[in-house]
């Protein structure tokens, strides 16, 4: 008798727990209740522990229990669920269920938008920069050729999330938007050109963010301006056409200005009067380095090269990044040397190569210097003509520092041998081959007798 109330007792339990089971959809719970919420609780188990060890064959099932009858149970849910549809992709051949996968992969999201879209760094930017890549690898090619929809949520995840964005997310929006306007130049131009200068000023803050992981979106800002600068679309001509009836209203706004300035020096067309003027005005309400540089290039149009070299000091003393520093050093230096003044033109050169030891443009120039004035370091004809070898010394120098200047620069090696003293001359006054010599006169670089 004893046996049977115990087992009643237990059969009750059972239909009592059977009957306030609800699953988190259901109850709108994480977990549910009773019975499901136990199985709710076992699946996700199931599937971290099989997902983890990437077997995605075991996972599959407990993660489709999980996500529709508890959704909003763990972030691991949609952690996993990526991989694991992704991995249901790849092994299906039959094209209608490889797209009710798909369709299922795009949903997750969704879900995870709705469940745990307020997290701060894996919130609604996040899920949608995941979401678009998902949508690249695996959308049917057939349905959205230009990837456009991937494109509309990386430029939402960018509105949202700004640098706090992933750096494939700036990499892909934008190589998505160089594809479209190649595709159609003439349409798409004024978006890509938007394009542009909404992914590079974030790049450009993150990478200078001091952080060594952040050094990835400096290279990306890179890759972005020499895909840009390839494409053809910062023209001048249609950049004036874009800008030059702006100017003059938003004088005043600083931002704008400064992408003005930005996307004129990428695209080379500094010697614009809408550069001019925008630079003008830049330069009213915050000197930078940009806007200096640019009354520096109209000084120079106007030929008022004491007022370009006044504009390139300030620029230097501006800028931040020597790279930049070692450019605007040549700028100067190719003033003065316009000037005849070679020897401040030699001492700008070496400024820029204290900026920057690999910048061959300095050796070349430099160089040319040595050649261009070699009479002026002495009275004898034979003496001046070793100004040929410092020179040919500096060639050599720019080709090891930058290989891809070595055409150029043997050209000109070349050219100036020719131009090397004769043994004959330099035995009778005492100098040998291969010994050490100094140049005289302003050169005086210490160089082997050639």
């Amino acid at each position: 008798m004893k046996t049977k109330v115990i087992l009643s007792a237990a059969a009750f339990g059972m239909v009592a727990l059977s009957g306030y089971a609800q699953t988190g959809v259901q109850s709108g719970t994480k977990f549910g209740h009773g019975a499901d919420s136990i199985a709710c609780v076992q699946n996700l188990t199931l599937m971290q522990q099989a997902a983890k060890q990437g077997d995605f064959a075991s996972a599959v099932e407990p993660w489709n229990k999980v996500y529709a009858e508890c959704p909003a149970s763990h972030v691991s849910l949609y952690q996993y669920g990526p991989k694991i549809l992704g991995w249901q992709i790849s092994q299906e051949k039959d094209a209608a269920k490889k797209s009710q996968i798909f369709n299922q992969l795009m949903s997750m999201y969704d879900s995870r938008a709705k469940y745990f879209g307020n997290m701060k760094k894996y919130g609604k930017h996040y899920i949608l920069g995941r979401k678009a890549l998902d949508y690249v690898t695996y959308v049917d090619p057939a349905k959205d050729p230009d990837k456009r929809q991937a494109y509309n949520w990386l430029a939402e995840a960018i509105n949202v999330g700004g640098t706090s964005n992933e750096v494939f997310v700036f990499q892909q929006y934008f190589m998505l938007s160089d594809a479209m306007y190649a595709k159609d130049p003439k349409g798409f131009k004024q978006q890509y050109i938007n394009d542009y200068l909404k992914v590079t000023p974030l790049l450009s803050e993150r990478g200078a963010s001091g952080d060594l992981k952040d050094t990835a979106y400096s290279k990306m800002k890179t890759i972005v301006d020499v895909m840009f600068a390839k494409s053809g679309a910062a023209k001048c001509s249609d950049l004036d056409g874009i800008y030059a009836s702006q100017i003059d209203a938003k004088q005043a706004d600083k931002a704008f200005l400064k992408t003005v300035l930005a996307l004129y020096k990428i695209a080379d067309c500094e010697e614009s009067s809408v550069y001019f003027k925008a630079a003008a005005f830049m330069y009213k309400i915050e000197p930078s380095s940009d806007a200096a540089r640019g009354l520096a290039t109209q000084a120079i149009k106007n030929k008022d090269y004491g007022k370009a070299i006044e504009y390139y000091n300030n620029a230097i003393s501006l800028e931040t990044n020597n790279g930049d520093k070692s450019k605007l050093y040549m700028n100067i230096a190719r003033v003065y040397m316009v000037q005849g003044n070679y020897t401040k033109s030699r001492s700008a050169a070496q400024s820029a190569l204290s900026m920057n030891g690999a910048n061959a443009d300095a050796y070349i120039h430099i160089a040319k210097l040595y050649a261009q004035y070699f009479s002026s370091i002495s009275d004898d004809q034979v003496i001046q003509k070793t100004a040929f070898w410092a020179a040919v010394d500096k060639l050599e120098r720019a080709k090891s520092v930058d290989p891809s200047r070595a055409a150029e620069c043997n050209k000109l090696i070349s050219q100036y041998k020719t131009y090397f003293p004769p043994s004959t001359e330099l035995f009778m006054r005492g100098i040998k081959a291969g010994s050490s010599y100094t140049v005289p006169g302003w050169i005086g670089e210490t160089t082997t007798v050639k």
